[in-house]
């Protein structure tokens, strides 16, 4: 069985004292760390353990993330709901040609329509759509 061990801090509450008073001063983190001889990122380390203080770099770079992220969301979003559509409109154009109604539905799913929005287009729940294009699936005896 291993043992833990028991991990040092250089952290005492003199420098943890040292740190805030520093912070209210309003230096930034690579000074607070050049005077108290660590790095810069232990310091923003410690202070968001001791205080959740947060520095503005830090809530710039969570924003642009942020933004970039929904940003590319909201584009795959937009694409799924085209193709959506696009699925449902050939299926439609399917039935008006004649084609049998599960395989429609099938084809309509595997385009990237949801069964729900098959189901609505014919007025029937996902299940029931889902049921109906089963038959479709199944190899011809």
């Amino acid at each position: 069985m291993a043992t833990k061990k028991n991990i040092q801090t250089s952290w005492t509450a003199a420098r943890d004292k040292k740190l805030e008073t520093m912070q209210a001063a309003g230096k930034t983190a690579a000074e607070i760390a050049k005077a108290l001889g660590t790095s810069r990122n232990a310091v923003i380390g410690r202070s968001r353990r001791l205080r959740g203080i947060v520095y503005q770099s830090d809530i710039d770079s969570w924003t642009r993330a942020n933004a970039r992220r929904s940003a590319e969301a909201h584009k795959r979003a937009s694409a799924r709901a085209d193709q959506q559509k696009k699925a449902l409109a050939e299926m439609t154009k399917a039935l008006n040609a004649g084609m049998a109604k599960p395989r429609a539905m099938l084809r309509a799913f595997r385009a990237g329509a949801y069964w729900r929005q098959i189901g609505d287009h014919f007025g029937i729940s996902q299940q029931a759509a889902y049921e109906a294009a089963k038959k479709a699936r199944r190899p011809r005896k």
